[in-house]
């Protein structure tokens, strides 16, 4: 009866592993797509951007790769403890790594703007894309409008 028992946990934590790989290998949007589905089904209120994302630009420099962005807050309060989140991936697109790397200002006050920079020594080619996102240090993810195409002037 314990052996049961036993074996039935076993296959039920077998599938909870199994769940949370899958989920972890989901992409960004599809999290997001359905992030959002839910919330409009309980009616919650859209999630209104913060932030907008003004500059997001790398370079390789001998053996180590740069990575550097700028964001503007665009709400009508100060922001504290941002972080980028930038996920590095490998050329078949698996997640290699996470880096987060603190925004150069601790607090943005409303339409400031601040910049963060990644150094990634020894690249050798060890990831083909990234991507970025932004959370507070309590944990809260800041949706961002992406402003990188929007020109003005000459």
């Amino acid at each position: 009866m314990f052996g049961i028992a036993m074996r039935g946990a076993l296959i039920l934590l077998a599938l909870c592993v199994a769940v949370g790989f899958v989920v972890v290998l989901l992409p960004d949007n599809v999290i997001n797509r359905s992030a959002d589905a839910i919330r409009m089904k309980t009616g919650g209120p859209p999630p209104q951007e913060r932030i907008s994302l003004l500059y997001l630009g790398d370079e390789a420099k001998g053996k180590e790769f740069q990575i550097r962005g700028a964001i503007r807050n665009i709400s009508t309060q100060s922001i504290e403890k941002l972080d980028a989140m930038i996920r590095l991936y490998a050329p078949n697109g698996v997640l290699l790594e996470t880096a987060v790397v603190r925004m150069e200002l601790e607090t943005i006050a409303p339409d400031s703007i601040a910049a963060f920079h990644l150094i990634y020594p020894d690249y050798d080619g060890k990831f083909s894309s990234y991507s970025v996102d932004f959370k507070l240090r309590d944990g809260e993810i800041l949706l961002y409008k992406d402003m990188r195409s929007a020109h003005t002037g000459t």
